[in-house]
């Protein structure tokens, strides 16, 4: 018949669909739906859970108040559903700025930036975030479920890999929780606290940055591992027998030291930097000195943390220690290593923490 569409008996229903531009009574429903979660997103963001009615919910959203019972048995159902669904959308959203990303440092910074362009993007986030743990507790339940679980299951691929060599598979779950953590606190800190920011500053992702990377690649804290050990085990690699290097001692006093290290063709790796083992056994050595004066009885090494900055190939470094706390029988040591000779860049930084053994008196 003229001026008629007939659907063909095999085309689908989507299809039919786009060529008469109407929409199913299931499209028509789904819209619907989502018009209900942005209106109480918007409300819950300016004003609460608290002064989110069902009333300014559907007025916002253009539905009659009764429709509101056709998709949520109360205003409590709807708050239950709402934070897991702006939480999938997060995710959804840090999916995709991650599609085609593998390794682990690199995706680590995406996703936290994806995180705050989602919140510039839906800046309401913050608040059914931060205000559902009193209002939903399962719904905040539910989020943190979702997004903890995903995270772990993500490094766990990593570790696989040969990546997170410094932790173990339960370790896994804490450094998740420490990750979502800073999320939250520098989006309220840099984004809400006095609303002068839109996005966050670059400087922020570059420090978050150099923290992780120092924790998630030197964080192995075992004190049975010598520092060239924990380099080892942290980079996969086997240990290795490596010349040693040759210190000097420039001065060393009660609170600072300086040292120097002659680098030879024995001590690079086979791309001609320096290997990773030589700046652990150098920072050791500058900081032994300054944990061991004063009232310290045979200092040992506890814990070491590590930025490796940029690779080098100098022939010469020079580390420099200070001693920034000392005391109750611990000392904590900050150490620089930098090329030798005018303007040499630095190459690594470290924190120590050495410990007097008890006293077995």
């Amino acid at each position: 018949m003229i001026g008629k569409t007939r659907r063909s008996p095999t085309a689908p229903r989507g299809q039919a669909r786009r060529r008469s531009g109407r929409l199913s009574r299931a499209d028509k429903s789904a819209v619907t739906r989502r018009k209900l979660i942005s209106a109480a997103t918007q409300i819950v963001g300016l004003e609460g859970y608290a002064n989110a009615s069902v009333s300014k919910i559907t007025s916002r959203a253009r539905v009659a108040q009764g429709t509101f019972y056709n998709y949520f048995d109360s205003q409590q159902d709807l708050f239950d559903h709402l934070l897991p669904e702006l939480g999938q959308q997060l995710l959804d959203y840090i999916s995709k700025r991650l599609a085609g990303r593998y390794e682990s440092l690199t995706r680590e910074q995406i996703g936290f930036q994806a995180f705050f362009e989602f919140l510039n993007q839906t800046p309401e986030f913050y608040r059914v975030l931060n205000e559902a743990e009193m209002f939903s507790p399962k719904a905040f339940r539910d989020h943190m479920d979702n997004m903890t679980k995903g995270y772990v299951r993500a490094l766990r691929r990593s570790q696989k890999k040969g990546e997170f060599k410094g932790f173990s598979e339960k370790e896994l779950e804490v450094i998740v929780c420490i990750l979502l953590s800073a999320r939250n606190y520098i989006s309220y800190h840099f984004i809400y606290r006095d609303h002068t920011n839109d996005q966050l500053p670059p400087w922020v992702v570059q420090s978050y940055m150099k923290f992780i990377i120092g924790g998630i690649n030197f964080g192995l804290s075992n004190p049975q591992l010598s520092p060239r050990q924990r380099s080892h085990a942290l980079n996969g690699e086997e240990a290795e027998a490596i010349a040693p290097a040759k210190i000097e001692t420039v001065r060393a006093n009660a609170s600072t030291a300086l040292l120097k290290m002659r680098i030879s063709d024995v001590h690079l790796a086979s791309n001609g930097a320096i290997k990773h083992p030589i700046l652990f056994e150098l920072m050791e050595a500058a900081a032994a000195p300054v944990a061991g004066t004063g009232a310290m009885r045979a200092p040992k090494l506890i814990n070491l943390t590590v930025s490796l900055l940029v690779p080098t190939r100098a022939k010469l470094l020079v580390a420099s220690s200070r001693c920034d706390r000392r005391g109750d029988g611990v000392a904590l040591v900050s150490v620089q290593i930098a090329e030798g000779g005018r303007g040499g860049k630095t190459v690594a930084t470290g924190q120590l923490l050495f410990a007097s053994p008890p006293d077995k008196g």
